[in-house]
């Protein structure tokens, strides 16, 4: 079974809730494993879309990094409205939507950073030259299986100017100042084995925020999809104890 990009809300029973967002050039359905196993433990998890994303390759013709962080601030507002704590964050852009938020707003309860790139791996088609005037790089689905055949769904044709606008997002958290305003709890968890964001990134967020209550856990081998692969299995085992830390509401 494929799933949608569809926005998809799961409700808990613990009064907590959580907004997890996917990655660059991806959509929503990317964090349902992660969501689902948040979700058995009594938190409520609401998938969003990252602005420009889950709609049509276009929309990322006219998505810049500055509307990224709106439509984050926009979806952690419509779960504070219903739950007095919400974490946010989540994979790769979506942690550093995360990120971004807590630098901006004190408001926010948390933030859940995945396999948040401070630097993308040089040779990682985000990095990439193409020639000047292409709009789209091809990126077909053939060939996934298992979970990624399941959730990781993208637009096949992408918008390569997504790609600087990621970059952009990332010069913003790497600029001096920023991260150290993040004062709220923070979970980072970063593979060791990342092909995708380098994988120094998760130590370079953990020494530079500002939160007291922080963690990060690093996995030898779970790839940049972590929270789509069976590396989920190892970060659920840190992040959920982390979680019971916060609020002490497990049983």
């Amino acid at each position: 079974m494929m799933h949608t990009n569809d926005q998809k809300l799961f409700y808990g029973d613990n009064g907590v809730g959580i907004v997890l967002i996917h990655g660059v050039t991806s959509g929503c359905a990317q964090m349902i494993p992660l969501a689902r196993m948040l979700n058995d433990y009594g938190y409520s998890v609401h998938c969003v879309n990252i602005a420009g994303h889950g709609t049509y390759p276009q929309e990322l013709l006219r998505t810049s990094w500055e509307d990224t962080i709106d439509k984050a601030w926009y979806d952690y507002d419509q779960m504070k409205a219903h739950y007095d704590k919400v974490y946010v964050g989540g994979m790769s852009m979506g942690g550093a939507l995360g990120l971004a938020l807590a630098a901006r707003r004190e408001d926010v309860d948390g933030v859940i950073s995945v396999s948040t790139p401070m630097a993308m791996d040089p040779d990682c088609f985000v990095m990439a030259e193409y020639p000047e005037g292409q709009l789209y790089f091809h990126r077909d689905m053939a060939g996934k299986q298992g979970t990624a055949r399941a959730y990781h769904i993208h637009y096949e044709d992408i918008a390569i100017r997504v790609f600087g606008e990621l970059r952009n997002l990332m010069g913003y958290l790497n600029q001096e100042g920023v991260l150290e305003k993040v004062h709220c709890p923070t979970f980072i968890a970063q593979a060791l084995d990342d092909q995708m964001a380098d994988p120094s990134s998760g130590k370079q967020i953990f020494d530079r925020i500002s939160s007291e209550n922080k963690f990060l856990y690093e996995a030898q081998t779970a790839g940049h999809n972590m929270p789509m692969n069976e590396g989920r299995f190892g970060l659920i085992q840190s992040l959920v104890p982390w979680l019971d830390k916060m609020d002490g509401i497990l049983k």
